[in-house]
């Protein structure tokens, strides 16, 4: 082979190497392209932006609550490096204590945090009918419903405990997958997805898996993943439709923006139930896997065991029955059985028990 036939093909190797590059590097930012029109669209972004516009006023607000710590704690150092004064009654400790009583009520009342429940003699339902016993109500602040004076109510999503970069201290896995869940629409295309799981909606099947743990049946499996994907996509997605999806009882209300806590506690049906276990989640958070397994158990729909939930529209499709979607999206449509009452007394504190109440037959 002559020299001239060597170099042609050295640069016919060349040029196939070259053209090879070529094609893998267009390749690759053509997937790229495809995963950032997947991902990163307007509305992604928009989205994402609302998330981050939430968890700043979230900061704000803490650091405002952390300034009145320290201004508080500071007046009581003040006091008390205050030179003692010549009349024998700025002696009176007496006195100088209940003047920083009223300063920390008065701090408490500013910033309604870490409002104490009072006791009522609940361990009376130990040994008690249930049909006979009723815990006080009492009306607490904590309660009370947002306002939104300052900012709108889609927009307060309550603080959390939980890293959503990391699997460990994360109470709804689905949130260490937010490529996958934000995509998903704001309402679920079948109640068949809760029940069976979806290869269509990721956000509806991790719910499904999350259920399938827990020994829970069809109502409550669809109406508790139907409550759980709509808090989902309001804490993903705040706005004002997906706020609106929310029924009244799942609503935060004042005492869940006080408190930091795991996100799942959120999704309990009843408020008082919710700020009792919030409060007193560390007593629990140990045996959390216990917990919620034998709530699984204990929370049931007012649903007939003999009838079906599920029926079919004009479209021949199957939809949720329209008494069964009123019954779940009402507090009153949920009730706890005797057994959970017994034992976790401490967690319905200040609940009317003859209401919340379900009798298995």
């Amino acid at each position: 082979m002559s020299s001239n036939e060597k170099k042609r093909l050295r640069d016919r190797r060349s040029q196939q190497t070259l053209r090879e590059k070529k094609l893998r590097h267009t390749a690759q930012l053509e997937e790229q392209v495809a995963h950032c029109q997947q991902y990163h669209s307007d509305q992604g972004v928009q989205r994402l932006l609302q998330v981050i516009e939430g968890l700043r006023k979230q900061n704000e607000a803490l650091l405002t609550r952390q300034t009145s710590l320290k201004s508080l704690i500071n007046s009581w150092e003040t006091d008390l490096d205050e030179p003692a004064a010549t009349d024998d009654s700025s002696h009176d400790l007496s006195s100088m204590y209940k003047e920083m009583s009223n300063r920390e009520a008065q701090f408490s009342l500013q910033t309604n945090f870490n409002e104490p429940i009072p006791q009522h003699g609940i361990s009376s339902l130990l040994n008690a009918p249930i049909s006979a016993v009723s815990t006080p109500q009492i009306q607490s602040p904590s309660l009370a419903p947002l306002s939104a004076e300052t900012t709108p109510l889609w927009n307060q999503i309550p603080p959390h405990t939980d890293d959503f970069s990391t699997r460990t201290t994360i109470s709804c896995p689905w949130f260490v997958y937010p490529e996958l869940i934000i995509p998903c629409p704001d309402i679920p295309s079948s109640p068949l997805d809760f029940i069976y799981g979806t290869k269509t909606n990721p956000l509806a099947d991790m719910i499904h898996t999350a259920l399938q743990r827990r020994p829970v049946r069809a109502p409550e499996r669809l109406g508790t993943g139907w409550l759980t994907y709509h808090f989902s996509r309001w804490v993903i997605a705040p706005s004002p439709e997906t706020y609106g999806r929310l029924p009244v009882f799942l609503r935060p209300v004042q005492g869940q923006m006080t408190v930091p806590h795991p996100l799942v506690l959120d999704f309990l049906p009843w408020p008082r139930l919710r700020m009792n276990l919030i409060r007193r989640w560390h007593l629990y958070s140990k045996d959390r896997d216990d917990l919620f397994g034998f709530m699984a158990c204990c929370v049931k729909i007012r649903w007939p065991w003999n009838e079906t939930i599920l029926e079919r529209n004009e479209q021949n499709v199957l939809c949720i029955k329209k008494a069964f979607y009123d019954m779940f999206m009402s507090e009153s449509g949920w009730g706890l059985t005797p057994e959970f009452i017994r034992r976790y007394p401490d967690l319905v504190e200040g609940m009317d028990i003859n209401k919340i109440v379900i009798e298995l037959l």
